[in-house]
């Protein structure tokens, strides 16, 4: 029956029909298991083969192009080379002494073995050629030029125009001329050159061309050389695999292809190159050149590209030319580029084609399943060996156990086990765990009641702030006044110390709360102009007209209420700096007066016909999308690149929770002078609230509720409770959510001052709103630390006694719309889609008095986000519309 019924006899379920539902637990395990075991490692196998040979392919591919274009350059140096050499012997007197001379101490020296050194004449007199061949030098004359095939003298045709110091490189040439060996025996050798000849003064001062022969075996030798083990770029054994390389021209003819390394005075070939193609065989001067038809299109497509000057690879199905194990293979190129003068514009003068057939992906393949094969019998080995164990040591009361254990676990409770057992050693072991569970019950209790009353007492504790708040704000810090820590912080400070250094507008991005005037602040009080005035403008809390009147100024007269001049903001921030603040408020109007005086640092007062040159840096903050602002035609794009010379990012506190020990610190000092009080501290418990808030009115935020802990607790350490969090009071004002609504929609539609009977806001902050010019020492709080005269925290505003209408069950539930909306979102779309639209400042009054302006904003542009909302109008006509 089962796979262990003659040896385990315990595991074998007995008096059934033989089958899979009546084997042992152990041959189940073995039937079951090792077969997905092995699937599993097949499929891992096959997944990891996949990734490695992708990386292979990559490495390959590399290799080939770093090969190419390595032959290219050590082409390339030598042209360069023949260039620099001929030019040196112009620069002298030419005659066939100094050249023969030349030849032989540049061979010597193990430079460039040219072939031939000559000077043809213009004047029809005086040529002469040096004929070098293996150290050998022969000497052919005016006479001997008509046995020298192809003449010397038809360089002439292709030295039309040239300059004097220009160097000019022939085609591949077989010429053929008389030597005269050491013995004086007569004969013909015949090579393949490349000539270069330039501009010269020969003997007797007769003006000619100067040329050079290279022989072309010498290129393809540096083919060979990088193709073979000896290559400078060698790194691994490579397979036996065909790999080469070939010289290609403009026109498209392969020109010679690489040898094997001992083979350098092999006759040029190109039968590897030309393998499975169809074309044009020999050319004139190279008999082994070959030009593919049109119909190699990879071909063409490379020499195309060459011809640009771009480099490239791709990889090629075989060809079925060559006997390869690997069905595709790399081709990669680089064009040779050459300069007739020295330090001149390059041109391509051909190309290297390199082509590699590597069975490294398939030897890594055969050696990936000989190592899987192993590993999946090894593992199906020890996995047998695991289910026998397993199998011998379990039965059924055990099992019986185990499961009720198991329930136990899934409800959550610890209960005794009563489960009916058979055999002497299961119910020994029931009772063992019953006798624990009943331990472990009373334990579990009391440490429960410990942990909680520890808790407690810890959580009521002094917050030992000053172990919290690392050695990172010591006084010696570049940046004292902004309090923070962390790598947002960090790094922040190190950006506005580098802008300060240089002299260029910045662009502050960043939520609201965050600090972005203390940011601009930072970076004019580290710059050269911290000397000269700052002058903050709010351009949220102006109109079109007062805005621009306020940043350009006016004459007198320039409208009825001008009876004096007045110096706009420009020339008030004169040597200084000028900042703008929610920019993204300015009209279309001001943003074009802003373009030009960015652009010309020139302005026009109100009235004026003249222009005064203004020396001013701008920083601007915002704490809109302003890529978003310009995809929807809000904000000029030109503008936003004139601002966004540098751009900082002021982080939100949810980002750098480490710095809420500091500022809590730093704000409940000065939150001390407001409440009239001295010694205050927060505990564990409160600092951990503060540190689990999201804030999404940032520091702001946080400084309002430190500020409100110290006034209102009763203790020197302030308490979680006494900690009132944005979240909190939603739930407060939910009580009187029937009682607002009903009046937002009666027969005036007019919002109650004090919907929910909280404060209301305080006068300070509605005229903050709506101010034209904020100087520095007047700013709101920054949103990561602030200097101590800096930003001064708030007092609350006085609370107002509830409306005494009491509103009903149903109407204090809050409106269900998503679990994405916060509980203030929540309760007020509903109203919002029945009136149509609201204001910020309807919004506050809405869902409560006392809800900071910046916070309202934060809402509402987040139910725009959402897709709930639309954002209409501009500065004090903004309004929020239902979609």
């Amino acid at each position: 029956m089962g796979l262990f019924n003659g040896r385990f006899p315990s595991l074998v379920l007995r008096g059934g029909p033989e089958g899979f539902g009546f084997w042992s637990i152990g041959t189940r395990l073995l039937m079951w298991l090792i077969p997905a075991v092995v699937c599993i490692l097949g499929i891992s196998g096959l997944f990891s083969y996949r990734v490695s040979c992708s990386f292979i392919d990559l490495v390959l591919e590399r290799n080939v192009r770093v090969q190419t274009l390595a032959i290219s350059h050590q082409v390339e140096q030598l042209f360069s080379k023949c260039r620099e050499d001929i030019l040196f012997i112009s620069q002298g007197g030419v005659s066939a002494d100094v050249l023969r001379d030349f030849v032989a101490r540049n061979r010597s020296a193990g430079g460039v073995d040219y072939r031939e050194a000559g000077f043809v004449s213009s004047d029809g007199g005086g040529h002469f050629v040096i004929v070098s061949r293996n150290g050998d030098m022969s000497v052919a004359e005016d006479g001997e030029f008509g046995s020298i095939r192809p003449n010397p003298l038809l360089t002439f045709d292709e030295a039309e125009g040239i300059r004097p110091g220009e160097v000019r490189i022939s085609r591949i040439i077989e010429i053929e001329y008389p030597f005269v060996g050491p013995e004086g025996a007569q004969q013909r050798v015949s090579t393949h050159i490349l000539r270069f000849f330039t501009p010269c003064v020969g003997p007797e001062g007769r003006e000619g061309l100067l040329f050079v022969g290279l022989d072309v075996r010498h290129v393809r030798n540096i083919l060979s050389l990088y193709n073979s083990d000896k290559s400078p770029l060698w790194g691994y054994p490579r397979s036996s695999e065909v790999r080469f390389a070939y010289l290609f021209d403009n026109d498209g003819w392969m020109l010679c292809q690489s040898e094997e390394l001992e083979k350098k005075e092999t006759a040029l070939s190109t039968y590897l190159a030309r393998a499975g193609m169809e074309g044009t065989l020999g050319r004139p001067g190279l008999s082994c050149a070959f030009r593919p038809s049109s119909g190699n299109k990879f071909f063409w497509g490379m020499v195309f590209e060459n011809r640009s000057g771009q480099s490239g690879i791709i990889r090629e199905e075989n060809r079925g030319h060559h006997t390869s194990s690997v069905n595709d293979y790399y081709l990669a190129w680089a064009p040779l580029f050459y300069a007739p003068v020295a330090g001149g514009e390059r041109h391509v003068v051909g190309g290297i084609a390199f082509e590699d057939r590597s069975v490294l992906t398939v030897a890594a393949g055969y050696k990936h399943l000989d190592v899987m094969f192993i590993i999946t019998i090894v593992s199906a080995l020890l996995l047998a060996a695991v289910i026998i164990g397993v199998s011998h040591c379990l039965t059924r009361p055990i099992m019986q156990l185990a499961r009720t254990v198991d329930r136990m676990h899934d409800e959550g409770e610890i209960r005794e086990i009563a489960v009916k057992t058979s055999g002497y050693e299961a119910e020994r072991l029931r009772d063992a765990f019953n006798r624990m569970i009943a331990i472990m019950r009373r334990q579990i209790e009391e440490i429960r009641r410990r942990d909680e009353t520890i808790r407690d007492v810890s959580l009521r504790e002094k917050a030992a702030l000053d172990d919290e708040v690392p050695a990172v704000l010591a006084e010696d810090d570049v940046i004292p006044e902004i309090i923070g820590i962390g790598p947002e912080i960090e790094q922040l400070k190190s950006d506005i110390v580098r802008a300060a250094q240089v002299d260029v507008d910045v662009l502050v991005v960043g939520e609201t709360g965050t600090g972005k005037q203390l940011a601009a602040e930072a970076v004019h009080r580290h710059s050269p102009r911290r000397t000269k005035p700052f002058i903050s403008i709010n351009c949220g809390a102006l109109d079109e007209n007062l805005l621009l009147d306020t940043l350009f100024g006016h004459v007198r007269g320039a409208f009825t209420e001008a009876r004096t001049d007045r110096k706009g903001a420009f020339q008030e921030a004169h040597g200084g700096t000028l900042f703008l603040d929610e920019i993204q408020s300015a009209s279309p109007k001001v943003q074009q007066s802003l373009l030009r005086a960015i652009a010309m640092r020139k302005i026009k007062p109100l009235g004026s016909d003249r222009e005064v040159d203004v020396n001013v840096r701008l920083i601007a903050a915002t704490n809109a999308d302003l890529p978003e602002e310009i995809r929807e035609g809000r904000f000029r794009e030109d503008l936003y690149f004139r601002l966004k010379v540098i751009m900082l990012s002021t982080p939100p506190l949810r980002r750098h929770r480490e710095s809420i020990p500091a500022l809590a610190q730093h704000y409940l000092h000065k939150a001390e002078a407001v409440a009239g009080r001295k010694g205050l501290a927060l505990s564990k418990g409160a600092l951990e609230k503060l540190r689990e808030y999201d804030w999404p009115g940032n520091i702001r935020e946080l400084v309002n509720v430190i500020t409100r802990a110290a006034v209102m607790s009763t203790r020197s350490v302030i308490q979680a409770e006494d900690i009132r969090l944005e979240d909190e009071d939603d739930r407060i004002r939910t009580r009187g959510w029937a009682e607002i609504e009903s009046a937002w929609t009666g027969a005036d539609e007019s919002l109650p001052e004090e919907p929910f009977g909280l404060p209301s806001p305080s006068q300070s902050e509605t005229e903050a709103s709506s101010a034209s010019v904020a100087s520095s020492s007047d700013r709101a709080p920054a949103g990561w630390g602030a200097s101590a005269d800096s930003a001064r925290p708030e007092p609350p505003a006085s609370p107002k006694p509830a409306a005494p209408r009491r509103p009903s069950r149903a109407q204090a539930e809050p409106i269900e719309v998503g679990d994405e909306l916060n509980i203030r979102q929540q309760r007020a779309i509903e109203v919002i889609r029945r009136r149509g639209e609201i204001t910020r400042s309807g919004y506050q009054k809405l869902v409560g008095g006392d809800l900071p302006s910046r916070t309202a904003i934060y809402d509402l542009q987040d139910l725009v986000k959402k897709g709930l909302l639309k954002k209409t109008g501009k500065g004090p006509a903004t309004k929020y519309v239902s979609v």
